[in-house]
């Protein structure tokens, strides 16, 4: 609970009212109490004004201010008004009564009062520019020079004078006092009957009377968890998969040498006969994801591809969803994956690009932000950094056909094992827009032996013969080498290449009800291939 603060009233209201019930107003309709029609920097001058000719005209004064300054009740150097204003100075006047005495009608300190309900006098701290602050205040020295927080012109006052305005961005060289609201303060409620205010702190943090240790710095800094990290490793729902995977899985997971795709793609069961192709059976990509370290690399186009901002918030912190709108900068990723099925007659190999235009929100998972606090001083408001190191970056999964990629997703032939190697290349790139190239790739294939097929057994669809698989398993290969020529472009960032094998597993085991799957890695992409039913 924030400590309820101080209460002021007006004495004749306070005797005045004693036996009527108390008509409190909430913070938000303090408004419709008594106030001036002074505006805020209005007010600040003229009290500024006479606030100069009261430090400068008396040591008193000046030794008063200090003393309630180094008091630091809200750890800082303010002097809050509403609690000072009544304290004696000397000679039996109160400071409020001091004040009174340079005004130029009764009302002009009422009205500044009325319009000012969190007026505040600040001893800025400047001992980081020379030595200066409540402390060191050398009260002897009548120079003193008064500015105010909310005067655009800066103006500046000495014994009620108007002796110019400071040049913005200047650090004043000299003793003074500044005029401004209490922002470590709120205004709890309004009584307009008795003419009571009460007060609460806006946190904890600023209440001297709660502090047990040194008070807080000026700055601070701190890293903030920010969003949960993605489990990488959990298995997928059955619901996930868009072919008869489980059942290739229950099939065949404890017959050795049988491979889950012969089932899916030849129908090829425990009981070894022969199978024919399926040709509505694609591989699609499922997923994919880039390493955390690889983000610097593939940032490095600028004003196009996404980067890590530092935004700034002055007076409050920013919210979640303000932060995750801000820290990234606009832009996306554009992935592609070339995928590259070799032939036994090289002019006939598969190849397919895939594209994604990908938000790093939907990449990337920001573990801990970090922020640095300003607090205010005389002369700004208090002011907030974020900021990201690319360390506290976690890898998410990203899911094509979740982002409506269902059709580019998938390739375009089936996996037909007669005539094409047992390998899926993938090539990937960041690909940043610039002049093409070519670049040559070597790469080694896998095919089969003929003997493990049979194109007579496997019949015709609209005069295209079907090949059948005699059983599963392969019983021979054979390895060869082939030279593919990539498109890409100058600016483009390499990711590797990323090798999947016919007989790789789909489902590797399964736990409650999940299934977790097979992916390639290469120490900066990760990918997932599924076998996807078309007509499905």
């Amino acid at each position: 609970m924030k400590k309820l603060l101080f209460i002021f009233a007006s004495m004749f209201f306070m005797f005045a009212c004693t036996q009527e019930e108390e008509n409190l107003l909430p913070t938000n309709e303090k408004a419709t109490a008594e106030t001036s029609k002074l505006n805020t920097a209005e007010a600040q001058l003229r009290f500024a004004k006479l606030l100069s000719q009261a430090a400068s005209s008396s040591v008193e004064v000046r030794n008063f201010l200090k003393k309630e300054a180094i008091k630091q009740f809200d750890n800082d150097y303010d002097i809050f008004y509403p609690i000072v204003k009544d304290k004696i100075v000397t000679d039996g006047k109160s400071f409020k009564d001091i004040l009174l005495s340079y005004c130029n009608t009764p009302n002009e300190l009422t009205e500044i009062e009325q319009s000012q309900l969190l007026l505040n006098i600040l001893i800025p701290d400047l001992t980081l520019f020379w030595n200066f602050n409540a402390e060191k205040w050398d009260t002897n020295n009548k120079e003193i020079v008064v500015l105010c927080r909310d005067d655009e012109r800066d103006t500046m006052y000495e014994n009620g004078e108007n002796i110019g305005q400071m040049e913005k961005g200047n650090i004043p060289g000299f003793p003074c006092l500044v005029v401004k609201n209490n922002e470590r303060l709120n205004i709890k409620t309004i009584n307009t009957r008795s003419g009571e205010i009460t007060y609460e702190f806006i946190s904890d943090a600023y209440d001297r009377s709660k502090r047990i240790d040194k008070p807080a710095t000026r700055h601070s800094e701190r890293d903030d968890a920010l969003e949960p990290t993605e489990n990488l490793t959990i298995g997928i729902a059955s619901s996930e998969f868009k072919a008869n995977i489980v059942e290739a899985w229950n099939e065949l997971k404890n017959i050795r040498g049988a491979y889950q795709r012969d089932y899916i793609y030849y129908g090829i069961t425990k009981d070894n006969k022969p199978g024919i192709l399926n040709r509505n059976i694609r591989e699609e990509l499922y997923r994919f994801r880039i390493q955390p370290e690889a983000f610097t690399k593939i940032s490095d186009q600028d004003k196009v591809d996404p980067t890590l901002q530092t935004p700034t918030q002055e007076k409050r912190y920013l919210t979640y969803d303000e932060i995750m709108k801000k820290i990234w900068s606009d832009g996306m990723f554009e992935f592609r994956f070339k995928s590259y099925i070799a032939s036994d007659n090289n002019d006939k190999a598969m190849e397919h690009l895939l594209t994604f235009s990908v938000d790093p929100r939907d990449l990337f998972s920001i573990e801990k932000i970090h922020v640095k606090h300003k607090n205010s001083t005389a002369f700004r408001h208090s002011k907030n950094f974020y900021s990201v190191n690319p360390a506290n970056l976690k890898s998410k999964w990203y899911y094509p056909a979740k982002h409506s990629y269902t059709q580019n997703s998938v390739f375009t032939l089936p996996w037909d094992l007669y005539s094409k190697s047992l390998v899926i290349h993938l090539f990937v790139e960041e690909h940043d827009d610039a002049q093409e190239k070519k670049e040559s790739r070597t790469i080694v294939n896998e095919f089969v032996n003929k003997a493990d097929f049979s194109i007579e057994g496997g019949g015709e669809i609209d005069k295209i013969k079907l090949t059948a698989k005699l059983g599963y398993g392969i019983s021979s290969t054979k390895t060869t080498t082939t030279v593919t020529e990539i498109s890409t472009t100058l600016g483009s960032d390499n990711l590797g290449v990323l090798s999947f094998f016919y007989h790789d597993p789909i489902i590797k085991s399964e736990s409650n009800g999940l299934y977790n799957v097979y992916s390639v890695f290469n120490g900066t992409v990760e990918a997932t291939l599924l076998p996807k039913d078309i007509l499905k």
